[in-house]
């Protein structure tokens, strides 16, 4: 009886069909193939030096680099240009018209390209062994090393995949630029881990915590991770999804149950940890994701259809209030948004309540105030009124260059106490303050934070403005439903 099992020519048929597009014509492109030869063809190159007595902690230093490089910049890079090239070919079209949905096409596409990353990661681990028999080597530090270079390539996937809906190529490689800059840390802890002789310290004190600690820790870092990726995936796809579909409320809810997790979990350890400086652990993720989704929420298209309001307009008055909060579109993102800032600002709050020797003025307080109320302005300023994504972008980036030319000309001109000038938007503020003399920048500081406030309020009277839309879709969906439910009557 012949047992041999047929040779795989094909992917299962459990593969969703975007993923086994994706990854046919992937792994089948000469760039894939290109980085990955002379990805390795380097790093043999690189490890015949130590056989010719080159040093070791220099050959540590450049591979890990290399990898670096490649996990972090060359693979995610590939989801640049995804989702615009589909758009000008054509095939995102007929990919919409099919049943797969938005959120389906993103996450195949982001599967297909971080499975590429992760056969490169993979790759890795036998050179990983044979510098451990050069010696110098922590097995145990590099293969963390490994695992958080592997996320990071997963997070910087995703976020550069989602950002590529966008059309102007301008915007998407300031982007990019962006993201890169938020990948940074990984890569200088990543250096510190697998070079530093500090990191032993760090390796026993994480050993010498309890087991529910360990676990913990890893287990956020793993659930952070998963909702950075799920989140930059439902930020792409309600770019491309069709105006009837509701693509805003499952991620708000997931939104509100994540950051209010961490803001719970910050709180706890500012007010009741031995060292209140372990908070910031929750306070910088939930700092950066607030950013984020506050960014998302404000840029979204109003809604313009009944669909997408009808599933919460359904559950009666209950349902219409909290659409207020979740709805899709802009109007509702504003106070979506003021509960999500007011999270970070109560972890912070709590943080310096438990520094006694701090006062609020003196504190960071003031300037992370100033930096999520920032968020808000661009709902007033409306520079580009075709694209509310573009908009808020250039309204930030505008902020910051008039930011940076307060500051040269106070330092230039020796007129200091012209910093008062940059407390009318949240950004400039921040210049200001550092503008003026270091007695005045606390009174400076409160000025700026009641000027910012009033970016927020008048926000808050536009999106009030605007909730007619809202109203006008929640009566469609009701006419719609009744006019269904005699439907459903005489079929039964």
């Amino acid at each position: 009886m012949n047992t041999t099992l047929p040779m795989l020519r094909d992917f299962s048929d459990r593969f969703s069909p975007i993923v086994v597009k994706e990854l046919r014509q992937g792994l089948r492109t000469r760039f894939f193939t290109s980085a990955l030869i002379l990805f390795h063809t380097l790093i043999i190159l690189l490890l015949i030096t130590v056989t010719f007595g080159a040093p070791v902690e220099a050959v540590n230093g450049i591979f890990w680099g290399i990898a670096g490089f490649m996990l972090l910049v060359v693979m995610p890079l590939r989801g640049f240009a995804a989702l615009h090239t589909e758009a000008t070919d054509g095939t995102l079209d007929m990919l919409t018209l099919t049943s797969i949905a938005s959120f389906r096409i993103l996450y195949g596409k982001w599967v297909a390209l971080y499975s590429q990353a992760l056969l490169v990661a993979g790759s890795i681990l036998p050179y990983m062994v044979a510098r451990y028999f050069f010696g110098g080597v922590e097995i145990l530090r590099e293969v963390v090393a490994l695992v958080v270079l592997s996320l990071g390539s997963g997070i910087i996937t995703a976020a550069l995949l989602a950002f590529s809906s966008q059309g102007p190529l301008l915007l998407r490689i300031f982007l990019a630029l962006c993201v890169g800059a938020g990948a940074a840390p990984l890569a200088f802890f990543t250096t510190f881990l697998v070079s530093a002789s500090q990191a032993d310290s760090m390796v026993r004190a994480f050993f010498a915590l309890d087991l529910w600690e360990q676990c913990s820790l890893i287990g956020g870092v793993l659930v952070l991770v998963v909702y950075a990726v799920y989140y930059f995936l439902a930020l792409g796809s309600s770019r491309i999804a069709p105006p009837s579909e509701n693509h805003s409320t499952l991620k708000r809810l997931i939104a509100l149950a994540v950051h209010g997790a961490l803001m719970v979990t910050g709180l706890l350890l500012c007010l009741h940890g031995k060292d209140p400086d372990i908070a910031l652990l929750a306070y910088l993720p939930l700092m950066f994701l607030t950013l984020i989704v506050c960014m998302d929420v404000l840029t979204e298209e109003m809604p313009r259809y009944s669909t997408a309001v009808t599933a919460l307009t359904r559950r009666g008055r209950f349902g219409r209030l909290a659409g207020r909060l979740l709805y899709p579109g802009w109007a509702s993102g504003v106070l979506f948004s003021t509960v999500l800032c007011a999270m970070p600002m109560g972890v912070l709050t709590g943080f310096i309540h438990r520094h006694s020797s701090w006062n609020w003025s003196g504190s960071p307080g003031p300037y992370m105030l100033c930096l999520f109320l920032a968020v808000f302005v661009p709902v007033i300023l409306r520079i580009n009124r075709a694209n509310a994504f573009v908009n808020w972008w250039v309204v930030q980036l505008c902020s910051v260059i008039c930011g940076i030319m307060l500051s040269m000309f106070c330092f230039t001109m020796n007129a200091r106490e012209l910093g008062v000038i940059g407390i009318f938007t949240p950004i400039t503020t921040l210049f200001g303050v550092e503008c003026v003399d270091y007695s005045s920048r606390d009174g400076l500081m409160l000025l700026g934070c009641v000027f910012s406030a009033v970016w927020l309020l008048a926000a808050m009277v536009r999106a009030g403005m605007n909730f007619k839309t809202y109203t006008t879709l929640e009566s469609e969906a009701l006419q719609q439903a009744a006019r269904e439910t005699p439907r459903t009557h005489d079929a039964a």
